[in-house]
């Protein structure tokens, strides 16, 4: 059940408005900014939205002072990046998809770290965009459900200590509290060291939703939580992830046959899809 902090939904609203009349009529804006926000500034009404404003007093747990940062910060996010939001299209550095539904209907976001092919910087807007999509499929809690398998795992495209924070600050807070669920599978040591770079990044609320599990523990869970369809769709993955065999042609042209939608992988099967 969602925390209910609707005595500070008026209060957060009043005050993000606030300090954004306040940072325009002060000039307080970047260029990129400013540029921006000479052709409008839509963002600003759809994210102190009241489902919005809730979710933010939910991820802080009602803790105003960090939630009118945390919202101020994922507008000005949500600015800068309009364009990638408008378009939901980017280049494909990795895997990483919708690949389905768990059994509360929540859409399932999973990703393989053998299949990155850029550094962590170039992932940032694919990671946007799979969890704008799912957003935008999700039912009445919005939230999202993320599969990460550790599988070859390389390190030397994921020490980028800014491209970390960088993605942590931004991706917290334009998606705070969406994630109810995080599976890391077969968490390596070579897994471990890039996790502890991580961690001080994620906040203790998000760190609480992570299971790391073995692959067998994995299959497991996902057999009690997921549907037939999507179940085989995550063994798939999992199956042709550990094989040696398997190209990188081969691995890409399987995530494409097991998304169910468009974004971020760009090719279209269908809109959506049961289970």
């Amino acid at each position: 059940m969602h925390e209910v902090y609707e005595d500070l939904v008026p209060v957060l609203k009043e005050e993000v408005l606030e300090q954004w009349r306040r940072r325009m009529e002060e000039g307080d804006l970047d260029e990129q900014l400013q540029k921006q926000l000479q052709t409008g500034f839509p963002e600003l009404e759809e994210w102190t939205s009241l489902s919005t404003v809730r979710r933010m007093l939910r991820a802080s747990q009602g803790n105003l002072a960090q939630a009118t940062p945390m919202l101020m910060k994922a507008i000005e996010c949500r600015v800068r990046e309009r364009e990638l939001f408008q378009c939901m299209r980017c280049k494909a550095a990795c895997d990483m998809r919708i690949i389905g539904r768990d059994r509360q209907n929540r859409p399932t976001i999973y990703i393989s770290a053998r299949s990155q092919t850029e550094p962590l910087r170039a992932l940032i807007p694919q990671v946007f965009l799979a969890f704008e999509a799912a957003t935008r499929l999700a039912q009445e809690d919005g939230q999202a459900i993320l599969v990460a398998d550790m599988i070859q795992l390389q390190p030397h495209l994921n020490m980028d200590l800014f491209a970390f924070k960088d993605l942590a600050n931004n991706f917290g807070v334009v998606f705070a509290d969406r994630l109810n669920c995080i599976l890391i599978v077969d968490f390596s040591w070579v897994a471990q060291a890039v996790w502890s770079t991580l961690k001080p990044f994620l906040s203790e609320r998000t760190q609480r939703k992570i299971n790391f599990l073995s692959e067998a523990k994995a299959r497991s869970f996902v057999s009690e939580n997921f549907s037939a369809a999507t179940r085989d769709r995550i063994f798939s993955s999992f199956d042709i992830n550990r094989d040696e065999l398997s190209t990188q042609e081969d691995r890409f042209a399987h995530a494409l046959r097991t998304a169910i939608c468009d974004v971020p992988l760009g090719e279209l099967r269908a809109a959506d899809e049961a289970g």
